[in-house]
């Protein structure tokens, strides 16, 4: 199931995006004309629960605002974008209904304690080595699908060693 936004119809040109394989050490970019997405990784979910959550990096180099309107992984039955929050002690994830705006030379830093992918009904364990596939959906850019791979819990999050280098992507 897609994460979709409100009743707003829009017209989407559909473009595929695909990457280099993931390396812990260079991460992985993938384009989709001015959007470059980095250091995408997804933790294994424990035991029997059914959810897990993606955390990437990504860049609008384009000289116009852009918005995440939509992201599905055909691995879960739901996906939303959520944000962490802590009010009054209590800790929360709270749903992205409008999207994510995607501010012209700007980037959005989806990681742990923050914004980020959920995904739920997940159909399968993850297990750490796999590969999970994603596809965003912007309101101008296109499509973008990519596999973002699976880090086992306790492993180091990628998006701590921001890389800074999707200005000039291969």
């Amino acid at each position: 199931m897609r994460f979709a936004l409100g009743s707003v119809l829009l017209t989407i040109t559909t473009s595929s995006g695909c990457g280099n394989a993931y390396s812990a050490e260079t991460g992985a970019l993938w384009k989709l004309g001015d959007i470059v997405v980095e250091q995408a990784w997804a933790r294994v979910n424990p035991g029997s629960a059914k959810t897990a959550a993606v955390y990437l990096t990504i860049h609008n180099l384009s000289a116009d605002n852009d918005y995440l309107v939509a992201v599905d992984s055909p691995a879960a039955s739901a996906t939303t974008i959520h944000e962490s929050q802590v009010k009054n002690g209590i800790a929360r994830m709270v749903p992205i209904p409008g999207g994510v705006e995607m501010v012209s030379h700007s980037e959005v830093i989806m990681r742990p304690g923050a914004l980020h992918i959920m995904l739920t009904g997940i159909s399968g364990a993850l297990s750490p080595g796999e590969n999970l596939p994603v596809r965003m959906i912007f309101r101008d850019a296109g499509t973008l699908e990519f596999e973002v791979p699976v880090i086992k819990i306790g492993g180091p999050d990628p998006s701590l060693k921001h890389l800074g280098h999707a200005a000039e992507p291969n």
